[in-house]
């Protein structure tokens, strides 16, 4: 219980770290007009990865933990994000042109990203503060 706890709490520096590298490289190609390549879809594909391995672990936790009430928010909030990266991801891929595409696709990236943010402080914590189980 305890180990699943500290997983979650510590994935969260993981998921914003994809996401800065994310926000990073795809603000770059949409800049310079550069074609959608590989490496943006990798990066896409970890920061999506990481934040559904968040959410699991998350549900996971609900089973294990005592329940309170500003976990709704942080919930909700979360739960939105990982729709948020998806389906921007999803939707960007249809976008014939690469500057759409970059566009849509950070978009999605920095919706989520805020979304994640403001789940974090749901729950009365800062971004970077250190929990206490």
């Amino acid at each position: 219980m305890t180990f699943l706890y500290h997983a979650h709490s510590g994935l969260r520096y993981l998921v914003l770290l994809a996401a800065v590298l994310a926000i990073l490289y795809l603000a770059f190609g949409w800049a310079t007009r550069r074609p959608y390549d590989r490496t943006a879809r990798v990066l896409v594909a970890i920061f999506t990865g990481t934040l559904d391995l968040q959410v699991l672990l998350g549900i996971a936790l609900l089973f294990v933990r005592p329940f309170y009430p500003a976990l709704m928010g942080h919930i909700v909030m979360m739960l939105l994000a990982a729709i948020a990266a998806h389906g921007f991801s999803v939707f960007g891929r249809g976008r014939p042109d690469e500057r759409q595409r970059y566009g849509v696709v950070l978009a999605g990236v920095v919706v989520a990203l805020v979304l994640v943010l403001g789940g974090i402080m749901a729950i009365g914590r800062g971004v970077f503060q250190m929990s206490v189980s």
